[in-house]
């Protein structure tokens, strides 16, 4: 019998991740969902990658790039490329369980609205714990903070089985983001400017504003190792994410939502700067400050990019309070000791 189910291509981000891509295809091959298409998509490798799929893996489909074009620009050259109604966007350190795909073609086949899907993303150090990118789905707070079922800030909790039901989540983790590619274009794709980190928080914004849906499905996982492209104390890092994080704030929120909420986060970004010193990390304070001057000496380009999205938005921020929580998480974790995601009451 014909397998009815729809084509899924599944494209690996690659930039010297010979480390990791044996384990990562291996455990691809086991997967239990088909039909798929596997692509690895590489980022101006200088590592013998390459030379690794070509003799190792030959019906893997190789998408060289002679530039590093970043997270952004690489999926945004490859999704086009590709053939199948769904794109799994995919790092290059993680190992998949065999039903990792399962559930989350199944939501999105049966929703046509659903414009992206993450399974549960757990620790590739550790298969008991949550893993920090994405958890059990991702939202962000009023100031643009962001967060998961399963981790905030740098707290990281242990999978009990406490978050694996199937709810509407602000933002998928671009480490296994699943998505309708027919969403992923009409959306404009990814935000290559972004280079790398917040860009899928970016998209998923868009797609909520456009009145796509976003869900996670937790039976399915992914085991990710944290930190392998960019390490959780790299001044780039730091940079990307506080940039990133205003810019998307510029670009997504209505006018009178931006006008209450950037002022406060300012000066929620002026107290790291301060404070970060007294703590020995000079370098946040560096980075919070290197983004905030190139915030300012990109407006034009922001606001350009706004007009845009603001143009296609059919959807209110007032509609956007179950994902978009209207609290300040700073303000949660650090003075009312809300540790843990099941202390905030959300979705409930």
């Amino acid at each position: 019998m014909a397998n009815s189910n729809p084509v899924v291509s599944v494209i690996i981000l690659n930039y010297n991740g010979l480390k990791f891509l044996p384990r990562c295809l291996e455990s691809l091959r086991k997967t239990t969902y088909s039909p798929l298409e596997i692509f690895v998509v590489d980022n101006d490798s200088t590592d013998s990658s390459l030379e690794y799929l070509r003799e190792h893996h030959p019906d893997v489909r190789l998408i060289p790039i002679k530039e590093n074009l970043g997270y952004s620009g690489a999926y945004n050259h490859s999704v086009p490329l590709t053939h199948g109604k769904y794109s799994v966007l995919l790092n290059f350190d993680v190992e998949v369980e065999p039903s990792w795909l399962d559930q989350a073609i199944e939501l999105l086949e049966a929703d046509e609205h659903l414009a992206a899907v993450q399974p549960k993303l757990k620790a590739y150090q550790d298969h008991s714990k949550f893993e920090y990118s994405g958890g059990s789905g991702g939202y962000i707070d009023a100031f643009g903070f962001p967060f998961v079922r399963g981790r905030l800030f740098d707290v990281i909790e242990q999978d009990t089985g406490q978050y694996e039901d199937v709810v509407p989540i602000f933002w998928a983790t671009g480490a296994a983001y699943v998505v309708r590619k027919s969403a992923f274009e009409e959306a404009g794709g990814l935000d290559r400017d972004f280079f790398m980190h917040m860009e899928e928080l970016d998209l998923c914004w868009r797609f909520w504003l456009t009145g796509k849906r976003i869900k996670v499905a937790p039976k399915g996982i992914v085991y990710h190792y944290a930190g392998a492209a960019l390490s959780a104390d790299s001044y780039l890092k730091m940079y990307l994410n506080h940039r990133n994080s205003l810019a998307m704030m510029l670009k997504n929120y209505g006018c009178s939502s931006l006008l209450k909420r950037i002022p406060i986060r300012l000066f929620l970004d002026w107290i790291t700067i301060l404070a970060s010193p007294l703590r020995g990390e000079g370098k946040r304070s560096r980075a919070v400050l290197a983004a905030h001057w190139y915030i300012l000496t990109h407006l034009t380009s922001i606001y350009r990019k706004r007009r845009r999205v603001q143009r296609m938005r059919t959807v209110r921020d007032e509609e956007l309070g179950h994902v978009i929580m209207p609290f300040c998480l700073v303000w949660r974790f650090y003075l009312k000791k809300q540790k843990v995601f099941s202390d905030l009451a959300v979705n409930r």
